[in-house]
C-alpha cells in the first residue's frame, strides 16, 4: 500500500514534468521563429558590452577581442570588461587592445548584479542598448550587426542562441546537448505558443532604458538572469529568442565543476520558486499575467536528467503492481524521450547515443547530489573556473 502511494505520488511528479517538455518541445519542432529583415544601413543602435568576470584571467583576452572584431561601426559600440580579482597584466592587455576596463572592488558578498550596478552608476554615456556576456563568452562577427536588426524591428529584450565552444569529453558533449534541448524547448518552443524565451544570463541584448529600471536596486546573490526576467515579466516585457545570433560559450568538462556549477543554479531555482509561488498565481488571476506564471512554473520543473533517470527507474519498480501504474510510467518515459529526441535530433549523432548513455549514470548521480547539497550554494560565492580554449 505504501509502495504504490510513493509510486502514485512520483508518477504525478514525473507526468507533470514529461507533459511540460514534450508541449514545449513539439511546439519548438512545429513552428520556426522569424528573424527580422536587416535595417543595419537605416538604423544602428549604440551598443554597451558588458563582461564580467572573476579571475578570468584565461579566456577573457580572447572574449574581448571577439566583440572588438565585430562587422559594425566601431564608433556604436563599447566594449568594457567588469574584473573582479584580474591580475594587473591582463589588465594592461585588455586596455592596449582598447579595451575599457572597470576594476571591481574587493567584496567578501561579490555577484554578478551588484558589479553591473557599480559599473551602472558610473556609467554616463548614453546607450541604446546593452550586451551582457559571461567572460568565457566568444561571439560571431556579426553579433551586434543582426542584434540591430532585432532592435530595429522593436524587439527590447532578445536572447542569442548559446552554442557550446568545446566538446572535449562525454561530460562537455552533453552539457553541450543540453544548452541545445533548452534552447529548443525554453526558447524557441517558448516563443512559438507566443510566451517569453527564457534568459539564460549571457548573450542577452536588452534596451539600455530598461536595463537600468530592471538593475535597479536588485540585490540577489545567486540567479541574476532569474531576478531579471521575474522583473521584465512582471512588467509585461517580451523576451525574444534569436536563433540567428550565436554566442560560443565554454561546456564543463570536470565532474567536480558539473556539480558545483549544478548546485549554484538548483539552489536559485529553488529559492525563486519558493519566493515567488504564491505572486505567479496572483499574478495569473488578478492580472492574466501568464507568461510570468508560466516562468514560476518553469522553476518548479525536476532537472531534465533526474526526470530522465527516474522515469527510467520507475518502469521496473512498476513491474510487479498493478498494470496502470507500468503503462503510466512506460508513457512518462516515452514521452521524456521524445521530447529530447525532437529537441536534439539534429544535433546528436547515432553514432554517439551508446557512448553518451553510458555516461548519464555519473551525471544523474552528479545532479542528485547538486540537489541534496544546493543549500551550500547559499553560504558561500561558487565559481566556475573556465579554460582557455
Amino acid at each position: 500500500m505504501i509502495a504504490e502511494i510513493v509510486v502514485g505520488l512520483m508518477i504525478l511528479v514525473l507526468a507533470y514534468n514529461a507533459a511540460y517538455l514534450f508541449i514545449f518541445s513539439v511546439a519548438g519542432a512545429l513552428r520556426q521563429p522569424g528573424v527580422p529583415k536587416s535595417k543595419q544601413s537605416e538604423y544602428a543602435p549604440n551598443f554597451l558590452v558588458l563582461l564580467p568576470g572573476f579571475k578570468e584571467d584565461s579566456v577573457i583576452i580572447k572574449s574581448a577581442e571577439s566583440v572588438l572584431a565585430q562587422n559594425y561601426p566601431s564608433e556604436n559600440f563599447k566594449c568594457v570588461v567588469l574584473a573582479d580579482c584580474f591580475k594587473p597584466e591582463t589588465i594592461a592587455a585588455l586596455r592596449t587592445r582598447g579595451v575599457e576596463v572597470f576594476e571591481v572592488p574587493e567584496d567578501p558578498n561579490r555577484n554578478k548584479a551588484k558589479s553591473i550596478q557599480l559599473y551602472l552608476s558610473n556609467c554616463f554615456t548614453e546607450y541604446n542598448a546593452c550586451v551582457i556576456l559571461d567572460a568565457d563568452n566568444v561571439i560571431q562577427p556579426d553579433f551586434l550587426q543582426v542584434a540591430a536588426s532585432y532592435i530595429a524591428n522593436g524587439s527590447k529584450i532578445i536572447q542569442a542562441r548559446r552554442v557550446a565552444k568545446n566538446e572535449e569529453n562525454v561530460l562537455s558533449r552533453m552539457d553541450s546537448l543540453s544548452e541545445v534541448i533548452n534552447n529548443h524547448i525554453f526558447r524557441k518552443g517558448q516563443r512559438a505558443l507566443g510566451l517569453s524565451a527564457s534568459l539564460i544570463g549571457s548573450g542577452m541584448i536588452i534596451d539600455m532604458n530598461t536595463f537600468r529600471m530592471v538593475m535597479e536596486d536588485m540585490d540577489v546573490f545567486s540567479g541574476f538572469d532569474k531576478e531579471m526576467e521575474l522583473r521584465l515579466l512582471k512588467n509585461r516585457f517580451t523576451m525574444e529568442y534569436a536563433e540567428s545570433i550565436v554566442v560560443y560559450d565554454e561546456k564543463v568538462s570536470q565532474h567536480q565543476v558539473y556539480v558545483n556549477q549544478r548546485r549554484r543554479w538548483t539552489y536559485a531555482q529553488i529559492h525563486f520558486l519558493k519566493k515567488n509561488i504564491f505572486r505567479a498565481f496572483y499574478e495569473l488571476i488578478s492580472h492574466r499575467n501568464f507568461d510570468y506564471f508560466n516562468k514560476v512554473v518553469q522553476f518548479s520543473l525536476l532537472p531534465r536528467i533526474v526526470t530522465i533517470g527516474l522515469s527510467l527507474i520507475l518502469i521496473p519498480a512498476t513491474f510487479f503492481l498493478e498494470a496502470n501504474y507500468f503503462i503510466a510510467s512506460s508513457i512518462i518515459f516515452a514521452m521524456v524521450s521524445s521530447s529530447i529526441l525532437i529537441a536534439s535530433r539534429k544535433h546528436i549523432r547515432f553514432s554517439e547515443i551508446l557512448k553518451l548513455t553510458m555516461g548519464m549514470p555519473a551525471v544523474f548521480f552528479g545532479m542528485i547530489k547538486a540537489l541534496v547539497t544546493s543549500g551550500q550554494a547559499a553560504r558561500k560565492f561558487i565559481h566556475t573556473p573556465h579554460n582557455a580554449q
